[in-house]
């Protein structure tokens, strides 16, 4: 049992990570035109996750029922949940009146609201960006994985950064590597074109505007920028966005109001 509702639990939340930026109004403009990137641990969320499914519409738990382990449906109906309720929280709606929609290529959109958003989530953790301004994307990976990438490199790097990174040591190298794929998929997800253009394909340089880019091997007349979040030792994350502002960034942990 939990002393309080999910709602609850998440507006405390909120509130405590400072984003209710208009005094005393929790939805206000200030959240809306704000660039945000939001962090959470779902084993900490796990006790509302009966409340959690509640709040999903028919895609959203169709997608989950087609998860095949028990441990994977309860994540992403989480996942889910979170975002909802982080976009109703900038919206001032009920999560559940959320019109929230995906793309063929799995990017979220909300229909006729300028708002942008985009979520990433993998090993019991997930990220939600916002931003009222532009295209946005959000990835995030745990720090272990680059073990993984020398041997996806070719796969990972264009060859004018394969030339930059080639003298690194090693566990560097990896690091290196798992930062562009973390930049790489937040600049595709900000295109909204998933993995329809090959990582090594083009370059992914931080804290730079790059034109967003298109399936179809082109250059998007849309500028991002990719940037690397600070979200502690264990995790790599990066943020693309046409907004050029700093993003707020906070780890939402459950708090009672």
């Amino acid at each position: 049992m939990t002393a309080g509702g999910l709602r609850g639990v998440f507006d405390g939340s909120w509130r405590q990570a400072g984003i209710a930026l208009d005094g005393d109004n929790a939805q206000g403009s200030g959240a809306r035109d704000a660039l945000l990137a939001l962090f959470f641990d779902l084993a900490a969320w796990r006790p509302w996750l009966q409340e959690a499914l509640s709040l999903l519409d028919e895609a959203e738990q169709a997608r989950v029922r087609r998860k095949h382990r028990p441990g994977d449906r309860d994540e992403l109906a989480l996942a889910y949940a979170l975002h909802r309720l982080v976009l109703g929280s900038v919206l001032g709606q009920d999560p559940t009146e959320v019109a929230l929609e995906r793309e063929a290529s799995g990017r979220p959109y909300l229909p006729g609201d300028p708002l942008h958003t985009s979520l990433s989530h993998a090993d019991g953790f997930a990220a939600v960006a916002v931003s009222g301004l532009g295209a946005i994307g959000i990835d995030l990976e745990l720090t272990t994985r680059a073990a993984e990438m020398p041997a996806i490199a070719d796969h990972v790097w264009h060859p004018d950064e394969a030339r930059a990174l080639a003298a690194l040591p090693e566990a560097e190298q990896a690091i290196a590597l798992l930062q562009l794929w973390v930049r790489k998929e937040a600049l595709l997800k900000a295109a909204g074109i998933g993995l329809s253009r090959e990582m090594h394909s083009f370059m992914a340089p931080a804290d730079q505007a790059l034109p967003l880019p298109l399936a179809d091997g082109g250059d998007g007349v849309v500028r991002a920028i990719a940037r690397m979040l600070d979200v502690g030792p264990a995790w790599l994350a990066a943020l693309a966005s046409v907004d050029g502002s700093g993003p707020r960034v906070a780890w939402l942990h459950p708090l009672e109001q």
